[in-house]
């Protein structure tokens, strides 16, 4: 840690830092305020700012609830971009999912969970226009409701154990 804290003091007291994370975080509550005030059918979940890795917040609707799932939108701060996970409640629904995940034909757009939290991941925006955050909002509004779409054909699809 002592040879970058030098590099890291010098980052911070150019303020660059404090101010582009604070700018993310402040955007990030933005659009969960937007998701939800604008989609009464989503039950949101608390906010995490994180630690520099991830800040992400998570929202579920009545069939995700009834499956112990939820959607995490996350701003993953290293790859700078925003994703969406299915991620369970807790970690025997999560390792029961991971397991169904092997059998399902879902979109090309998503990959097989790559971090413990997750089911399944979509990286929708890799570094994002920060200068128009209302594109932003647009394609992270319509990439939930198609994550939403595409668990939902897949359940129809699947009826003894919905997804």
């Amino acid at each position: 840690m002592h040879d970058g804290f030098s590099e890291y003091q010098n980052l911070v007291q150019t303020g660059d830092i404090a101010r582009v994370y604070k700018g993310i975080i402040d955007y990030m509550q933005s659009l969960r305020r937007h998701l939800r005030d604008k989609h009464r059918e989503y039950k949101m979940g608390s906010f995490n700012q994180g630690t520099m890795d991830f800040t992400y917040f998570s929202l579920s609707t009545k069939e995700l609830k009834a499956e112990q799932l939820k959607l995490v939108i996350i701003f993953n701060h290293q790859k700078a971009s925003f994703e969406i996970w299915l991620a369970g409640q807790n970690k025997q629904v999560q390792k029961q999912y991971l397991a169904l995940m092997d059998e399902k034909e879902l979109g090309a757009h998503y990959r097989a969970s790559t971090h413990p939290h997750s089911i399944l991941e979509w990286e929708v925006l890799k570094s994002p226009n920060f200068n128009d955050l209302d594109t932003v909002t647009t394609k992270m509004e319509q990439s939930v409701k198609v994550f939403l779409q595409d668990l939902s054909k897949n359940g129809d699809q699947q009826k003894e154990r919905p997804l």
